[in-house]
């Protein structure tokens, strides 16, 4: 029969010898305890390695990525800034020999101007405008505007109703204010719109006392 034990034999000196006994099953279980405690040290520290070159990655990776974003930011600000300087077309008509006269028998106020096309490309330049007309009073203005049209603070907002005209080279428009009681006009404005109903230009001047 198999032994269930051990036997130890020490040898100390020439001396008696001692006997220590020990147990087979407690060898077995401190040996599978080196075992998985050797196993377990070893998986913590792969999975400590691991995380430390992970982390290492992630870092590089936010560097990388903090790297792009100041990049993206400084294209779209140069952009931004471009964009600013970016200067809007000269407008493709002009206003030339604007005369304003004040019509002292009959009242009221005769206007003509010369429109000019200004084109560089020399096509054909249409769209609508109107002439407004405003008294002196600082506080509580009085507006009149040919054609008829809704104002605010003097600006025309129904260009569509302006009056139509088509330039090639030059026109010459004229306009009549009829005058009223009380009213004593001061400042004319020309305002030009294309036919999309965009303003183009605009141009105002004092108008003469006689």
């Amino acid at each position: 029969m198999e032994p269930k034990s051990w036997l130890l034999i020490v040898i100390r000196s020439l001396d008696r010898v001692h006997t220590l006994q020990v147990d087979r099953r407690a060898l077995i279980i401190l040996a599978l305890g080196g075992i998985f405690l050797a196993g377990a040290l070893a998986f913590f520290g792969h999975e400590y390695f691991t995380l430390l070159g992970e982390k290492a990655s992630l870092m590089e990776v936010n560097r990388n990525l903090a790297a792009k974003i100041s990049l993206l930011e400084r294209k779209v600000e140069k952009a931004s800034q471009e964009k600013t300087t970016v200067k809007p077309p000269p407008p493709s008509v002009a206003i030339e020999e604007l005369k304003m006269n004040r019509r002292g028998k009959r009242g009221g106020l005769a206007v003509s101007f010369r429109l000019v096309n200004v084109n560089p490309e020399k096509r054909l330049v249409s769209g609508t405008l109107a002439v407004v007309a405003q008294d002196e009073n600082p506080r509580a203005p009085v507006y009149r505007v040919i054609p008829e049209m809704a104002l605010d603070k003097g600006i025309p907002q129904q260009p569509e109703k302006g009056k139509k005209f088509g330039v090639e080279k030059h026109k010459v428009i004229e306009a009549f204010f009829p005058g009223y009681s009380g009213e004593v006009f001061k400042t004319l404005t020309v305002f030009v719109f294309s036919d999309e109903g965009k303003l183009i230009l605009e141009k105002s001047a004092i108008i003469p006392e006689k």
